[in-house]
């Protein structure tokens, strides 16, 4: 029983870390919603890539 207890403890616990997004991925997703939103409207969008690769 203690066990279980413990189990569903960190299962619970362990839940909104899992559900965390990445923060590459929330930028990526803000891009997207950028160009969306200016290609509706028939506007360019550019984009600058600073990656820091040597």
């Amino acid at each position: 029983m203690r066990v279980m207890k413990k189990i569903l403890i960190l299962l619970t616990l362990s839940i909104p870390f899992a559900q965390k997004l990445d923060p590459i991925d929330i930028a990526m997703q803000e891009l997207r919603t950028a160009v969306e939103k200016a290609s509706r409207s028939s506007q360019k969008v550019f984009v600058e890539d600073f990656t820091g690769l040597n």
